[in-house]
């Protein structure tokens, strides 16, 4: 007898309950050596405000670079993403973390233990996920240290069933080694990438991204026959498929088979290969499909004459080319594919296109070169803009969609998701996130980068981004931060209460702030706090109460301050809340 057996497979390491803190010098604009803390820690779970710095290009620009520990950057998003409608939130989602190597590099110490890298994975995740669209996905980049370990750790957020695949990208060809990326008894030249879906039911991959590899000096090799089809054709069955697709079969009553000379392309290979492209597009490449689908099978069955040339005509049922009647030519059991329908010449060099794998190699997208674009140094870290312009292409992104990296290193994602017409979220902690990202988004709107991917997407400037830094706690020791304006303190209590800020041009030059909570209607926030002893006098309190009344006829309404209320208990509105700050921010986060 068979038992039910509930539950799922986790895994677990050292301090998984709690969360890290880190504390940061800003000086170098890093952190210093983590330590464990409750995960309700002010530390690591305060959503604090964004300070706008400067912007560069148009200033009505969605594209945002931020500076500050992405945790709490992360956490403030989350409640900003709050009152956006889905469309609006992260399509496509790429981050590099630290690979967890035991070695430090110049930028960032990448030395952590497994499982405070585990925790800090994890808090990262959890939170992004709440920023994605139900159709989104997530694209991780890793290598070998952490890799299978990521790979629990993302089912386990995600969920096992919104896997979608691991890219293993061969990043160095073989003979040549990762330097500063981990030493093995065997060479290591692939990195990998995890992929994942919000959910799988609702998006997924694009099927339209295809690779290209450059197939020049070996096409011959693949493509080694001219197909030569006279004479007419006689329709010697039809049927339809499972999809209820007509499909007709012809019997070619004249057809030659030529072997293609390698002659000229031996001597000038590349002056000659548009020509043959050209004159011999039937050029030709037998494909056995012994193992192929059932369909493929059921027309093997029709087209059994040895030695006699079948077309097979039918309508796509799925891609953008939908409802296309197209047909393909079958001889002795074999498929017969022409050059011309999966390759592409460019600038006398021909690719061989085929459908997306999860082997990615050096050739396609070779690191020999990238130092220099974007026109940033950052040794053995930065990724090709060719590797992250198939990644935004193959999470299913149109124009306008949102990309995002929490971990955005010398600004790569930004750049390729601006070129490609995305907006785009960036956070990086160090003092990089002006000297490399800025910069190089910079030039990137100038239309003065024309590295990387730029020429491919005749890319010539335009747009803007702003820059943020992340603010300071609403908390000093037990009180208010007085390092924060009125508003930025009003800012980020109803960050923390869940409260969004309304504009009150009025109310405001007076330093007193109106908040509208997100989850309940009609309950409404009022903040208004003083460095001074100040007390909200009897006719201040009515007024401003009945006039909220009449603007939003609240049902219930709490009033942060640290000022005394100078109104009798008896006399005040019952559905009027006075909640004293700092302290109920002190309790939210077991402080007192």
């Amino acid at each position: 007898m068979t038992k039910e057996y509930k539950g799922s497979l986790k895994l677990d390491w050292i301090n998984k309950d709690k969360s890290l803190y880190y504390e940061i010098d800003e000086s170098e604009g890093r952190g210093i050596k983590p330590s464990w803390v409750d995960k309700n820690s002010i530390t690591v779970s305060e959503p604090r405000i964004l300070n706008f710095e400067k912007s560069y290009g148009d200033e009505n620009s969605e594209n945002i670079l931020i500076r500050g520990d992405n945790l709490l950057v992360l956490r403030t998003l989350v409640e900003q993403f709050k009152t956006r409608k889905e469309k609006d939130k992260v399509k496509c989602c790429y981050i590099d973390p630290p690979f967890n190597t035991g070695n430090a590099f110049d930028r960032y110490d990448d030395n952590l233990q497994h499982s405070e890298w585990l925790t800090m994975m994890r808090d990262r995740l959890v939170l992004i996920k709440k920023l994605m669209r139900k159709d989104g996905v997530i694209f991780v980049h890793i290598d070998f240290q952490e890799l299978h370990y990521l790979k629990i750790l993302l089912d386990e957020i995600f969920g096992r069933n919104n896997f979608i695949g691991q890219i293993n990208w061969q990043r160095v060809p073989e003979g040549r080694t990762l330097l500063g990326q981990g030493e093995s008894d065997l060479i290591t030249t692939t990195e990998y990438i995890l992929i994942y879906a919000y959910d799988i039911n609702k998006g997924g991959l694009s099927k339209e991204e295809k690779k290209l590899l450059d197939a020049t000096n070996n096409i011959l090799e693949q493509y080694s026959t001219i197909l030569k089809v006279s004479g007419k054709t006689n329709i010697i069955d039809s049927y339809k498929d499972s999809q209820d697709v007509d499909v007709n079969i012809y019997e070619c009553t004249s057809h030659t088979l030529k072997n293609l000379s390698k002659k000229l392309l031996k001597e000038e290979p590349h002056s000659y290969l548009k020509t043959f492209i050209e004159n011999y597009a039937n050029m030709v490449q037998s494909v056995g499909i012994q193992d192929e689908s059932s369909s493929q099978q059921k027309i093997l069955s029709y087209c059994k004459k040895k030695d006699v040339l079948y077309f097979v005509e039918y309508t796509l049922a799925k891609g953008k080319r939908k409802g296309q009647r197209i047909g393909s030519y079958f001889l002795n059991g074999r498929k017969y594919i022409f050059v011309k329908d999966y390759s592409k010449l460019d600038n006398n060099k021909l690719f061989r296109e085929s459908d997306m794998n999860d082997f990615w190699r050096s050739e396609e997208i070779p690191v020999t070169g990238i130092a220099e674009e974007g026109g940033v140094d950052f040794r053995r870290s930065k990724k090709p803009e060719a590797l992250l312009r198939r990644i935004i292409n193959l999470g299913s992104t149109s124009t306008n969609d949102l990309i995002l990296d929490s971990f955005a290193g010398s600004g790569t994602t930004g750049a390729v998701a601006h070129k490609m017409g995305r907006r785009w979220i960036m956070v990086e902690l160090g003092k990089h996130a002006e000297d490399l990202c800025f910069k190089r988004l910079k030039h990137v709107v100038d239309g003065s980068d024309q590295s990387g991917v730029s020429k491919e997407l005749n890319w010539k400037g335009g747009g803007g981004f702003k820059y943020y830094k992340l603010g300071e706690s609403l908390i000093s020791g037990k009180n208010i931060n007085w390092n924060l304006t009125y508003k930025q303190v009003a800012e980020a209590l109803f960050y923390t209460k869940n409260f969004k800020l309304l504009e009150h041009k009025e109310l405001e030059k007076k330093n007193i702030f109106v908040g509208e909570n997100l989850n309940e209607k009609g309950v409404y926030a009022i903040c208004t706090v003083s460095k001074d002893c100040e007390f909200i006098k009897s006719d201040e309190y009515f007024e401003l109460l009945d006039k909220l009344k009449v603007e939003h006829d609240f049902i219930e309404l709490n009033l942060y301050t640290n000022k005394a209320v100078n109104v009798r208990k008896a006399e005040q509105y019952d559905n009027v809340f006075i909640r004293k700050i700092p302290q109920t921010i002190l309790k939210k986060y077991g402080m007192i």
